[in-house]
C-alpha cells in the first residue's frame, strides 16, 4: 500500500475524523459557515461537499443499510479466503481470524452499513479484495523484504520516525510510513511510531489499523466505483497505466467475491488515465467521461472525482462536459511583479544569504516564459491573487529569498522507495528542498526535470545552481499542484503545498503564510477573498 507524501499529489490522504453530523461551523477547513468541507479540505454547498466524506459544516449523513457485517462476512467467506493461502512461510494463517476481524469492527460501524445492502456487500467484497492482494490471501502480516525499504518521510515533524524502528508494510492493507502509522496509533490506541510492530503481533490491532486507513481513505470514495479504490490505496503506483496486471489482479478479486456474496460489481471498475501536455492537463471538452467511469453528465476533475460543479468540470477536469480552459486575460504578470516588488521581498533578507546574489527579477521573468498561463486566468484581481499567493508561499518557503537550500538538507533522505521502479534515486545524490518552492522528493525532481529540461535524478542541484531553473521548477510545481485549485481560496493552497500544516496541526505556520499572503495582496491593491486558512 503506498501513502502519498509532502508535495506528491492534490490527493492527500491525512488521517482526520470524518465528522458526518449536520450543521456544525466549519472552522479548520477556512469554509464559510454556509459551506462544507469536503474530505480533501475544500469548501462548496453540493452534494461533492456535503455527502459521503464531509468533515465540516452542513453535512448530510447517509442512511444505514441495516446489514449485520458478520452475516454477510461468514466462517464459510472468511476461511475460503485463508484456506487460498499457500506455502510453508504463510505466517498469517495461523494469525489472521474472523474472531479477530469483529472484534476490530466494533470500533468502525459504518464499514459495510452505508447505502443499500447491495451497497454493503459491494463495500465488504472490494476491502476483503484489496487485503487478498495486499497479503497474498492472508498469507503475509508483514511486507516481504520490508526491512531493507526506508518508509521514514523525515519531513514529517508531526510523526517523527524513531530511528531504531521501521515502517515497512504490516497488516491486511500493509500499513505503511511513519505519518501512518503515528496517527493509526494515536486514533486506535497503541504506539505506532516506538512499537510499528504491534500491527504484527496484535492481530485485532492489525485489523483495526486496516478499518482505519479504510473509513479515512477509501469508504468515502465507495460510491465511484472498485477503481476509485485502488487509486485511494496505491494510485501513485499502480494506476494510469503503471502496473495493469496488479490493477486487473485486484479486479478478478473483487469481482470473485461479489459473485460469492450474490451482488452486481457495479460499474467503475478502473480509473481515469490522467492526460497532459507538456506539464500542463489537457482540458477535452463534451466528451463523454468513460475512463473515470462518471455518469454521462457529470465530470472527472483532476483527483479522479465526478461531479457537476465548477470544481469538477473547470480547471483540471479531465474527462466528461468539462468547460474547456479557462481563457488567458491580458495581465502582463511583469507589470504587477515589479523590481520594486520583487526587491521588497529580496531587501527583508540578511545580507548573508545566500539567495540574495541568487534570485533575481530578471530569472523569474525569464521562467515565466515557460508558464503562460500564471497569473492570467480569470479577472484582473484574480491574477493578483495568484501572484499574491504564490509569492506568499515563496517568502515562507526560504525566508525571503534568503534560502537557496533546505537547511540540513544534506541530512535528510528525500528518496521514496516505494516510486524507486519509476523514479530511481542517485545514491549519491540528494533531493532535498531547492529553490523557491523548495523542491523535494526523487519523483518530483524526475518529473520537474523532464518538463523542463534538466536532468533531476543525476543533477538536482542544478536547481539551487541555475537561477532560471530554480524558477522553473518553482512555477511547475505551482501549475501543476496549486493553480488548478487557485479559486478556492489561499487556504487551499496551503493544502497543495503542505497539507501537513492544516487540520490545526501548525497553526503559527499557517498563520505565516496568511499574513505574507495578505500583506502582498495589500501591496497589489486587491482583496485576499475568503478562506484563507486550511
Amino acid at each position: 500500500m503506498a501513502a502519498l507524501c509532502v508535495k506528491q499529489n492534490l490527493l492527500t490522504l491525512v488521517a482526520v475524523a470524518l465528522i458526518l453530523a449536520g450543521y456544525v461551523k466549519a472552522q479548520s477547513c477556512g469554509c464559510a459557515a454556509n459551506e462544507c468541507c469536503s474530505q480533501y479540505g475544500y469548501c462548496g454547498t453540493t452534494s461533492e461537499f456535503c455527502g459521503q466524506g464531509c468533515k465540516e459544516g452542513p453535512c448530510t449523513t447517509t442512511p444505514s443499510s441495516g446489514v449485520s457485517v458478520g452475516d454477510i462476512v461468514t466462517d464459510d467467506f472468511f476461511n475460503g479466503i485463508l484456506n487460498q493461502a499457500s506455502g510453508s512461510d504463510c505466517a498469517g494463517k495461523s494469525f489472521y481470524t474472523r474472531a479477530a476481524f469483529l472484534d476490530a469492527l466494533n470500533s468502525y460501524t459504518q464499514f459495510g452499513t452505508t447505502g443499500t445492502a447491495d451497497d454493503s456487500k459491494r463495500e465488504i467484497a472490494a476491502f476483503f479484495a484489496h487485503v487478498t492482494h495486499e497479503t497474498g490471501s492472508l498469507c503475509h502480516i508483514e511486507e516481504t523484504d520490508g526491512a531493507s525499504k526506508d518508509y521514514c518521510d523525515e519531513s514529517n515533524t508531526q510523526y517523527p520516525c524513531n530511528p531504531d524502528k521501521n515502517y515497512f508494510g504490516r497488516g491486511p492493507l500493509q500499513l505503511t510510513w511513519n505519518y501512518n502509522y503515528g496517527a493509526a496509533g494515536n486514533s486506535i490506541g497503541f504506539d505506532g511510531l516506538n512499537a510499528p510492530e504491534t500491527v504484527a503481533t496484535d492481530v485485532v490491532v492489525s485489523f483495526k489499523t486496516a478499518l482505519w486507513f479504510w473509513m479515512n481513505n477509501v469508504h468515502s470514495v465507495l460510491s465511484q466505483g472498485f477503481g476509485a479504490t485502488i487509486r485511494a490505496i496505491n494510485g501513485a503506483v499502480e494506476c494510469d497505466g503503471k502496473e495493469p496486471d496488479l490493477v486487473q489482479a485486484r479486479i478478478n478479486y473483487y469481482n470473485q467475491y461479489c459473485s460469492q456474496l450474490g451482488v452486481a460489481p457495479g460499474d467503475n471498475l478502473t480509473f481515469v488515465l490522467y492526460v497532459f501536455s507538456g506539464s500542463c492537463f489537457t482540458l477535452p471538452r463534451n466528451i463523454v467521461a468513460s475512463g473515470c467511469g462518471c455518469g454521462i453528465d457529470q465530470c472527472c476533475n483532476q483527483r479522479g472525482q465526478c461531479g457537476t460543479s465548477y470544481d469538477f468540470c473547470g480547471v483540471g477536469c479531465q474527462d466528461g462536459p468539462c468547460y474547456g480552459p479557462l481563457q488567458t486575460n491580458d495581465v502582463l504578470v511583469a507589470d504587477i511583479v515589479t523590481a520594486e516588488f520583487f526587491n521588497g521581498i529580496l531587501d527583508k533578507a540578511d545580507a548573508s544569504c545566500p539567495g540574495k546574489k541568487f534570485y533575481t527579477r530578471a530569472a523569474f521573468i525569464e521562467a515565466l516564459n515557460s508558464f503562460n498561463d500564471f497569473g492570467r486566468i480569470g479577472s484582473i484581481d484574480d491574477s493578483k491573487r495568484e501572484i499574491a499567493a504564490f509569492f506568499g508561499h515563496v517568502t515562507h518557503e526560504i525566508g525571503h529569498f534568503c534560502y537557496i537550500e533546505e537547511i540540513h538538507g544534506h541530512s535528510k533522505k528525500y528518496c521514496s522507495k516505494a516510486y524507486t521502479k519509476y523514479y530511481p534515486c542517485n545514491p549519491n545524490k540528494g533531493y532535498y528542498g531547492r529553490g523557491p518552492i523548495q523542491l523535494t522528493w526523487n519523483f518530483n525532481y524526475e518529473s520537474a526535470g523532464k518538463s523542463i529540461g534538466f536532468d533531476g535524478l543525476n543533477s538536482p542541484e542544478t536547481v539551487a545552481n541555475d537561477p532560471v531553473i530554480s524558477f522553473k521548477t518553482a512555477l511547475w510545481y505551482w501549475m501543476k499542484k496549486v493553480h488548478p485549485i487557485i479559486h478556492q481560496g489561499f487556504g487551499a493552497t496551503i493544502q497543495a503545498i503542505n497539507y501537513f500544516e492544516c487540520h490545526g496541526a501548525y497553526l503559527a505556520i499557517v498563520k505565516g503564510r496568511v499574513a505574507h499572503y495578505t500583506e502582498y495582496c495589500h501591496q497589489l491593491g486587491v482583496a485576499p477573498g475568503n478562506n484563507l486558512t486550511c
